[in-house]
């Protein structure tokens, strides 16, 4: 057969060879006659009876993938759980049964339908691929319908490559991953729950595939290369040997770079740069810890919230940040209050008027936590709380004025007067801070750092907004590029302005984890950087690769300041 190359968007890194076995999802209900007057009550019977098997299969995913990834991948399975728990799916789908008399089956693909139109409509990658979630639900729902109790093993030869449709994390807990050489699809997204799987299992993973179940064939030899997002069908010798060649040598780095995570990560001439994570549950603060991070340079809060039908009371979020806490011990954790609002709608938080005409430019960030006393001020008081535990710093989103920080500070002083009056332990000396991540912040820095205890630079929305470029926009991402002069200079201006006012000063974009900026940023002033856990091996490695003498030279001479 003719070597044929396919191309999609990189979700898991890594190479592999195998033989393709394609993999079709259930096809659609056919159309159902609607019920009678008395089929209703048996049908709305038959359906809490696959909610109930679908909670358990949904268990025992998670726990598979606990044992196989880690609990904070098996955490991918609560997201899930919490659909058969919510009115505006469960009780929908209940709705149509029992007032539009709607079969079952029928009535979970209309709904789910509706679900996934609204999170499509999103503008946030993240909140986006949460469609996924409820398409994965709803496909188990339908299985329990038709097959009761077992869920049925996917049979898998060795070194295989999956090609489907889409694919859905229910859906690799059913195969013997060990088996797997690659996962490539037709839809998807890299932040897809599958595809966070994927990488935490080490299956190279391409999503994003057009016309791949027409070109690809049951048997067909192929290379999965996770890197460069292709899947090559029926290659030839050379590329086979070469394949397996990257494929030895990724192993011997993988277990060299391991082995020198307790090395610190300083440059050739001395400069000394800490690595923190991010991370997005506290069940992921063990995996950065195990991974050699020297803190939590963001802790995004909004997994607590998104996934749930209403909002997490003081106790839910208590509990979070102080497992965090606890894990880091000495090491600070930098929690990032609630970035909501504008286009990632939340459960209990209505601006109560009409949809935002630009929702990036709206209520989001700070801005909805102050016009949202109560949600802000419970988040505030278990941040405070939790803080006994360890060094927790709280860091405020989307910060444009001097007068947002001063109303933040507010509220924390509040906060902190209502647990003392009650009693209760909490510490009031918890560091303070903000992200800069808008142009008016950066631009007003040497004043903004006098009201703050340390900043964070949050560069993906920093170039978004300096170049009023919407970054996930293909047709613009090539004409204007993260390492423009405008944005680096507000970055090296940030850092100067915070370390002369002996303040702390960090990044944490997607810039902070990319090994082509790691050494600009070095030049440009960054000494604490903080990124994805899988990225810190690579990041260490790249700092004592590089000498920050050279480095500041070339950040000059990209910001047109060269001396």
């Amino acid at each position: 057969m003719t070597t044929e190359i396919l191309t999609g968007t990189p979700a898991a890194d890594g190479i592999g060879i195998g033989r393709i076995v394609t993999y079709r999802r259930r096809a659609p209900s056919a159309e159902r006659p609607p019920l009678q007057a008395g089929e209703i009550e048996p049908e709305l019977r038959r359906f809490r009876d696959a909610v109930e098997v679908t909670r358990r299969r949904i268990a025992t995913a998670r726990a598979t993938t606990a044992e196989r990834a880690g609990q904070r991948e098996a955490a991918i399975f609560d997201a899930q759980s919490l659909f058969l728990d919510d009115p505006a799916f469960v009780g929908e789908i209940e709705r149509a049964i029992g007032e539009r008399h709607a079969r079952a089956e029928s009535a979970i693909e209309t709904v789910t339908a509706s679900v996934e139109s609204m999170f499509a409509a999103l503008d946030d990658d993240y909140l986006r691929a949460r469609a996924d979630d409820a398409r994965d639900v709803a496909s188990q729902l339908l299985q329990s319908l038709d097959g009761g109790e077992a869920s049925t093993a996917i049979d898998l030869p060795t070194e295989a490559i999956i090609v489907a449709d889409e694919l859905f994390p229910s859906d690799t807990t059913r195969m013997d991953v060990s088996r797997l050489a690659g996962i490539a699809t037709e839809r998807g997204s890299t932040t897809a729950h599958v595809a966070i799987l994927a990488r935490a299992l080490g299956i190279p993973t391409v999503v994003g595939v057009a016309g791949l179940l027409r070109r690809a064939v049951d048997g067909q030899v192929a290379i999965l290369d996770g890197d460069a997002g292709q899947l090559i069908l029926s290659p030839d010798d050379n590329a086979l040997a070469a394949a397996g060649e990257r494929m030895a040598l990724a192993s011997a780095e993988r277990e060299r770079l391991a082995t020198d995570r307790d090395l610190p990560a300083v440059t050739l001439d001395g400069e000394r740069v800490e690595l923190r994570a991010n991370i997005g549950t506290s069940a992921e603060a063990a995996v950065a810890l195990e991974r050699g991070a020297e803190g939590i340079g963001l802790f995004r809060t909004e997994f607590l919230f998104v996934d749930q039908p209403m909002l997490p009371d003081e106790e839910a979020q208590y509990t979070a940040y102080r497992d965090a806490a606890e894990v880091m011990g000495e090491r600070p954790v930098i929690i990032r209050t609630l970035d909501a609002g504008g286009d990632k709608p939340l459960p209990g938080i209505s601006n109560g008027g009409p949809a935002e005409m630009n929702p990036f430019l709206g209520v989001r960030g700070l801005r909805l936590s102050l016009a949202h006393p109560d949600p802000f001020r419970t988040q505030l008081r278990a941040l405070l709380r939790a803080a006994t535990a360890g060094n927790i710093w709280i860091m405020f989103p989307m910060v444009a004025t001097v007068g947002d920080v001063h109303a933040a500070r507010r509220f924390v002083d509040d906060v902190a007067g209502e647990l003392a009056s009650e009693g209760i332990p909490h510490r009031d000396d918890t560091p303070l801070g903000i992200m800069i991540e808008v142009p008016s912040a950066a631009i007003a820095i040497d004043l903004l750092i006098r009201e703050v205890d340390f900043v964070s630079i949050g560069t993906n929305d920093l170039v978004q907004y300096t170049l009023a470029v919407d970054r996930t926009n293909p047709a613009l991402a090539a004409q204007y590029p993260a390492f423009d002069v405008a944005v680096l200079r507000l970055i090296h201006d940030v850092l100067a302005t915070a370390r002369a006012a002996g303040k702390h000063a960090g990044i944490c974009g997607e810039m902070a984890g990319d090994p082509v900026a790691i050494p600009l940023l070095i030049g440009l002033g960054a000494r604490e950087l903080s990124m994805g856990s899988a990225r810190l091996d690579a990041a260490r490695q790249l700092i004592r690769m590089t000498d920050s003498t050279d480095a500041r030279r070339d950040a000059e001479a990209r910001m047109g300041r060269k001396t």
